[in-house]
């Protein structure tokens, strides 16, 4: 009799479950119903819409991939993101993230590992590290990326700083050169110049809405504090600069849901006026090509929001024509001068998509080179 009473229990409680299970599964369908998101493709599986020039390395789903005459080509598996080139394009660096810690590695064009630039693993997975946006000094001597110092008090603050180490090694000759806010997320995305000086993304929270937002920041030495270059209404980050850094580019969202891709003029000390390029779309990750005329960068697209490859000509920024008070204050005869003509709206800028079906990794800028 007690057999049957269990056997009864057993089989109310594995009907329960399938009910259960069945609701959820019924109510899912309705939430996503008209969603479904595709899988992406792998690259080797597609030819791109549209045939950029030089070669260029892109991240998608732990692989690199070679772009180089309208042909995609896997070049390393495993857990990759986040490629750059080397200023004289012979060698890449790139990140190897796995679930707890992330280190960084100098590859051949080829995808071969050539050695283990940080060494981030510890005995103890609370004292593991993670290193993210490397990128290479105008000379090529000098590796600049972000890396989270323990916070040996509260190891759960994870506050990234830039360091620059030796490429040569070792990483204990690393030296910080910023100095994040702390609980921000920190300081990311460095874009060293010619000059010394330093670009790179710093995050910090508002004072009056307790919210995130970040800032475009130029500072000229290690240890110094810097200034910003942006507002913080504008939320801008991920600087791309033009091979002459003239122009830079950057992805800004100032309040919104969509991020933007903006340009402003850049003199090595400041920023010209924000000119928005590309307004309504999820933007990431720009890249000026070699001879920069153009940017290429990652917008989400279709219902599943996939990350896809997208190209631009970025046209000359606009003479300023004088206003109407302007002209009359330097004419002789300032009570017969016209008012000035206003200004053509110029015609809106149409980016091209290269790719389709794809998902590249949008914290990855495609690293580009002319040949």
């Amino acid at each position: 009799m007690m057999r049957r009473g269990l056997t009864l229990t057993l089989i109310v409680l594995l009907a329960m479950v399938a009910f259960g299970v069945g609701v959820y599964a019924r109510l899912a369908s309705f939430k996503t119903r008209g969603v479904v998101a595709a899988s992406p493709n792998a690259p080797l599986r597609v030819s791109p819409k549209f045939r950029l020039p030089g070669t260029m390395f892109l991240a998608q789903g732990g692989s690199i991939y070679r772009l180089q005459g309208g042909l995609f080509r896997q070049i390393a598996t495993g857990n990759w993101t986040q490629p750059v080139l080397s200023p004289d394009h012979s060698q890449l660096v790139a990140v190897a993230r796995f679930a707890d810690e992330s280190d960084l590695y100098l590859l051949d064009l080829n995808g071969n590992i050539i050695r283990q630039l940080t060494h981030n693993a510890s005995r103890v997975v609370d004292f593991n590290h993670w290193s993210f946006y490397p990128r290479f000094s105008p000379d090529g001597q000098t590796l600049f990326y972000s890396w989270d110092p323990k916070n040996q008090d509260n190891l759960y603050r994870v506050d990234l700083v830039v360091y620059a180490m030796p490429l040569a090694g070792p990483q204990s000759r690393a030296r910080a050169w910023t100095e994040p806010y702390f609980w921000t997320g920190g300081d990311v995305q460095p874009v060293p110049l010619r000059s010394g000086s330093l670009l790179y993304t710093k995050f910090d929270i508002s004072d009056q809405t307790n919210q995130p937002y970040s800032r475009i920041w130029l500072t000229t030495r290690a240890g110094a504090v810097g200034k910003a270059l942006t507002l913080p209404r504008d939320n801008c980050a991920q600087p791309a600069l033009s091979p002459d850094e003239t122009m830079l580019a950057m992805i800004c969202t100032a309040g919104g849901q969509t991020g933007q891709l903006v340009v402003a003029p850049f003199n090595g000390t400041t920023l010209g006026p924000l000119r928005h390029l590309i307004d309504g779309q999820l933007c990431a990750a720009p890249a000026w090509s070699p001879d920069g005329t153009g940017l290429a960068y990652f917008a989400a697209t279709g219902a599943s929001g996939h990350f896809q490859l997208f190209y631009l000509a970025v046209p000359p920024a606009p003479s300023p024509s004088p206003s109407a008070s302007t002209a009359a204050s330097t004419s002789p005869k300032a009570s017969a001068t016209p008012s000035a003509r206003p200004t053509p709206s110029p015609a809106p800028l149409v980016p091209i998509q290269v790719s389709y079906d794809l998902d590249f990794d949008a914290t990855a800028a495609p690293a580009w080179s002319a040949g």
